[in-house]
C-alpha cells in the first residue's frame, strides 16, 4: 500500500501524466484495480490519471498528514 500512496502523492491534478519513475506495473495494476486510477498507453509511454476516488483519497490523506504536523 505505501508504494501505492507514493504514487497517488505524485499526482499533480488528475490530468494524465507519467508515473513515477521506478513505478512498477504491478503497483500501477493494484492501484487501477482499487479504484485510485486509470491507466493508459503501453511501455514507455504509459500514463495514468487519478480517478474521483483517488483523487478524494489523497485529498483526506493530505489532510491527515496537516493535522499530525507532518
Amino acid at each position: 500500500m505505501i508504494k501505492i500512496m507514493v504514487l497517488l502523492h505524485s499526482a499533480v491534478g488528475t490530468g494524465w501524466q507519467s508515473p513515477p519513475k521506478g513505478t512498477s506495473l504491478k503497483t500501477l495494476g493494484e492501484a487501477e484495480e482499487q479504484g485510485f486510477i486509470l491507466i493508459r498507453g503501453e511501455f514507455q509511454k504509459r500514463q495514468f490519471r487519478l480517478t474521483d476516488m483517488g483523487a478524494e483519497y489523497v485529498a483526506r490523506d493530505r489532510r491527515r498528514l496537516e493535522a499530525r504536523g507532518l
